[in-house]
């Protein structure tokens, strides 16, 4: 099996959601960004969650928003003509509702010049087998990283992914819950330092499996970053470092 090569000016890049969806006029970081990848997009228009939360613990928080967005096609026509002028690759960040749709969206945005490369996420609920079938509806032209939760990232599902010829799997971050408001249960995607050692753990497990690795999650500063790649990272992605201006 030929497996596509992941388009990346360098080993740094921004993850999912923490730029918009196109690349800055200035960089927070220093270094050549190798790629940028857009916000999370889904097919249709997504309004923000009705109970969004920012949910602070021990080194992180937890982040509930519903991943709002103004869909796909508001999306290309929004942005496409500055992924064309971009100076690097774009990587659009799906997030389709079933495999239907990813296969749609990948086909609609296989001639979309600047976008070189799909990144897909999988619905919070989504089982092993969905998850297959997801992949294989995203396989095209283009090279596609799958994004692997750090907290669904063991179990024999991952091997049949990598043999279904995906060109990188993003160690992504992981789902959690905390208590919120009157004590009630929230649940969200987790961010910050405590998750590099859970990345670090999950990098080193799935190598042997031949996918080149994308460290998504936990990195918080360039010797994170050092060290990933060190292990063995394909390249590393700063979230919410971003924002704080940790790096």
């Amino acid at each position: 099996m030929i497996r596509p090569e992941i388009p990346l000016a360098s080993p740094y890049m921004n993850a999912a959601g923490s730029l918009g969806f196109a690349p800055p006029a200035a960089w927070p970081l220093p270094e050549r960004m190798g790629a940028f990848v857009t916000h999370p997009i889904s097919l249709a228009r997504r309004t923000p969650a009705a109970s969004r939360a920012l949910l602070p613990f021990a080194g992180g928080f937890l982040l509930h928003t519903g991943l709002p967005n103004p869909g796909l096609r508001t999306v290309l026509r929004a942005y496409a003509a500055r992924w064309a002028r971009a100076s690097l690759p774009i990587w659009a960040h799906l997030i389709p509702e079933n495999p239907s749709q990813a296969a749609e969206m990948v086909a609609r945005l296989e001639n979309v010049e600047g976008v070189l490369a799909i990144e897909l996420s999988l619905p919070p609920g989504a089982g092993p087998q969905e998850g297959l079938e997801f992949a294989s509806a995203a396989l095209g032209e283009l090279p596609l990283a799958f994004c692997i939760p750090l907290d669904r990232a063991a179990g024999p599902w991952v091997a049949e992914l990598a043999g279904l010829g995906v060109a990188a799997f993003t160690l992504s971050a992981p789902r959690g819950c905390l208590p919120g408001p009157a004590a009630m249960p929230v649940s969200g995607r987790l961010y910050g330092p405590a998750l590099f050692p859970q990345v670090m753990s999950a990098l080193l497990a799935l190598k042997p499996l031949g996918v080149p690795l994308i460290a998504g999650a936990g990195v918080f500063s360039r010797a994170d970053a050092a060290a990933l790649l060190s292990a063995g990272a394909a390249a590393v992605q700063f979230d919410a470092a971003l924002w704080k201006g940790y790096i």
